[in-house]
């Protein structure tokens, strides 16, 4: 039980009030059977004083005529009638000369035994024994008995009696010893030491239900009530109270309880409102950021876009100039019907040129109108290896200005659930980074294997100048660049929008690098489908 444990209030409360009561109640008993003990001994003393002083008198009359006869028959008489009492008389060399035990008569006196050793430890006999050391206690038989001494001294009656023949300069003539045994007297002492004992015992219990009940009602049953309104409040029910206590302590102790639980109630709602506030506004801003993420798709789209079209532009001009050319020549041999005719076979060269070139120029424009229209997201199953050929279709005039060469090395790969159109885009900037990442030319690999269990990877290698150590946590942070922001350069968004891609299909992206020795991407794409909408 709680109310009993070793660290709770009311053990400890109830345990220092019975140990204290316990200690005083024995006290008392210890005290109280001393007393009466003391006070029994004192009385059997006196009683003892008196009954050898009415010994003596009667003893008296025979000791002054001298009649041994009748002293000894008095004697006798007198301890049968007591069955606890032993009379002796004997004379001051300590030779017994009456007893009411015939057995010790003419025997001596052990002057060293218990009952003698007291008024012969100085070796020799005391001459006077003030009263009150007449008794003493001492074992007889096993049992506790009281020894009284009544010198009998030879006063003037006694050396002029006619009878007696003892000088009058003879101080003690002999002693009456009269032993009571304490055998009632000890067992009154041990049931006064029991019935003390068993009412301290009964106090003690009686205290204990006493001190136990008030502890209950006063201290353990108004915590109790306490501490389950706290566990209800630290369970979330901010709406309990706690009830009306009778001890004005604990009454306090309930109305703070009630005020921090209407304080905690109020902080709750307050919390809740804002909580509610919050995440509204979180709605509202996941939308404007998605929004703008959008755009920054868009605006980065548009801006590879323009990147593409110079490209496109420049890749164009060749096979547009050799059209040209060719029309020039079939034009020129048409308006002058004096020039040597073109045979059938010229003829045929001209025009497979001219076809040659303009389906270079329409592959060329519909990549380009392919990657443009696309946006949005459209998912379906796709090849990877396809759009890596036709990004690198799209970038070879700027390979070529840069002195680029491109290497591919293409694993067989499963078709992969994306959005084509999106990965063309990621693409397109990690090349584009490579490319210009070798500004005095270099060469640029883009494999391709299984990713581990499924999916794609896709390494995109150059050997341009890298990327320092600082530089390199920062490269997908929105508007983070390292270039000049000239014409062509861009805004810092294409590595941000690319990872911002990845991370939609549920891949990965990341760059290793060491300044002068080359950049690697590493893309992955799982092969389950992606999330929701770009």
């Amino acid at each position: 039980m709680q109310l009993w444990r070793r660290n709770s209030l009311t053990f400890r409360l109830t345990g220092t009030l019975l140990i204290a009561l316990g200690v005083l109640l024995s006290s008392v008993a210890f005290v109280q059977v001393w007393l009466q003990d003391k006070f029994a001994t004192e009385c059997a003393r006196t009683n003892g004083v008196s009954l050898s002083e009415g010994l003596f008198g009667a003893l008296h009359r025979s000791m002054l005529s001298n009649d041994r006869e009748g002293l000894r028959t008095e004697v006798r008489n007198i301890a049968a009638k007591s069955g606890n009492l032993r009379v002796r008389i004997y004379n001051k060399e300590g030779k017994i000369e009456f007893s009411s035990h015939p057995s010790e008569e003419g025997q001596r006196v052990d002057v060293q035994s218990e009952a003698c050793v007291r008024c012969h430890a100085a070796g020799h006999p005391l001459q006077r024994l003030a009263p009150g050391d007449r008794t003493r206690e001492f074992n007889l038989d096993g049992h506790l008995a009281l020894g009284i001494i009544r010198p009998i001294e030879n006063e003037e009656v006694c050396w002029q009696a006619p009878c007696h023949a003892h000088s009058p300069d003879k101080r003690l003539l002999g002693v009456l010893d009269v032993t009571l045994t304490l055998g009632p007297v000890e067992r009154s002492r041990q049931w006064t030491a029991i019935l003390t004992v068993l009412t301290a015992a009964f106090a003690m219990l009686g205290t204990t239900a006493v001190v136990s009940s008030v502890v209950r009602k006063a201290v353990h049953a108004p915590l109790t009530r306490l501490i389950g309104t706290l566990d209800r409040l630290r369970s979330g029910d901010w709406k309990v109270r706690h009830g009306s206590e009778d001890i004005a302590e604990f009454a306090r102790l309930g109305a703070a309880i009630n005020d921090t639980a209407r304080d905690l109630e109020n902080a709750h709602a307050e919390l809740v409102t804002w909580a509610q506030t919050l995440e509204r506004r979180v709605e509202i801003k996941t939308d404007e950021l998605r929004r703008a993420q959008k755009q920054i798709v868009q605006v980065e789209r548009m801006a590879s876009l323009g990147k593409l079209s110079a490209v496109v532009a420049h890749e164009i001009n060749n096979p547009l100039a050799s059209v040209v050319t060719y029309a020039r020549l079939l034009r020129k041999r048409a308006n002058h019907p004096d020039a040597p005719r073109l045979s059938d076979a010229e003829t045929r060269e001209i025009l497979d040129g001219i076809a040659s070139e303009s389906a270079r120029c329409g592959e060329i424009v519909s990549n380009l109108l392919l990657f443009a229209r696309r946006s949005g997201t459209r998912v379906e199953p796709a090849q990877i290896n396809p759009l890596i050929e036709r990004v690198l279709f799209l970038l070879k005039h700027k390979m070529d200005l840069s002195n680029v060469s491109a290497t591919t090395a293409f694993g067989d790969l499963e078709p992969v659930l994306c959005d084509p159109g999106q990965v063309e885009q990621v693409m397109v900037v990690l090349c584009v980074n490579a490319i210009e990442a070798m500004p005095a030319g270099g060469h640029l690999t883009v494999r391709t294997t299984r990713g581990p269990p499924s999916g794609v990877r896709i390494e995109v290698i150059d050997d341009g100048v890298g990327i320092t150590e600082d530089v390199l946590p920062h490269i997908f942070e929105p508007f983070f660049s390292t270039k000049d922001q000239g014409e062509g350069k861009g805004l810092g968004l294409g590595l941000s929008v690319a990872y911002g891609i990845v991370q939609h299909h549920g891949g990965s992206i990341t760059a290793h690098s060491k300044p002068g020795e080359g950049t690697q991407f590493v893309v992955v794409f799982p092969g389950r489908p992606i999330k929701g909408d770009a």
